[in-house]
């Protein structure tokens, strides 16, 4: 049943457009990946000394909370990039399984005919040996 929903031609032609949106929404991870490192970097290079500090407490404020958002940032691209590509690889192996188990079935059904073939081309002979 599912066989016959899935070899709907609207198939094939939305897996070329999800492969295109695929590869942008990973590249989108990357670009926004390497910048959340960047922002995580500049903001972890300012150290303010105590005395400055003690001076102008919302300034290292508000360097401590874009620091928090940049390492916020950093985490959520990156594990949404790794989940992505868990997704894929499991969508790919389902695929595989699915072909692979199609071409089983085809091949089972392949071998019953030929045997059953077999034992009708025995019996024949058989009988005209008799």
């Amino acid at each position: 049943r599912w066989q016959k929903i899935f070899m709907i031609p609207l198939w094939s032609k939305m897996a070329v457009f999800w492969n295109k949106m695929f590869l942008t929404i990973i590249v989108l991870l990357i670009v926004l990946f390497l910048d959340a490192v960047r922002e995580v970097k500049k903001y972890s290079a300012i150290h303010v000394n105590e005395k400055a500090a003690n001076v102008n407490t919302n300034a290292f404020d508000h360097i401590q909370m874009k620091l928090f958002r940049s390492q916020r940032n950093l985490y959520l691209s990156g594990f949404s990039l790794f989940l992505w590509l868990v997704l894929r690889r499991t969508v790919t192996l389902l695929t595989q399984l699915a072909k692979g188990m199609a071409s089983h079935a085809a091949l089972e059904t392949q071998v019953n005919d030929a045997t059953e073939a077999a034992k009708k081309y025995m019996a024949e002979n058989e009988r005209l040996q008799e």
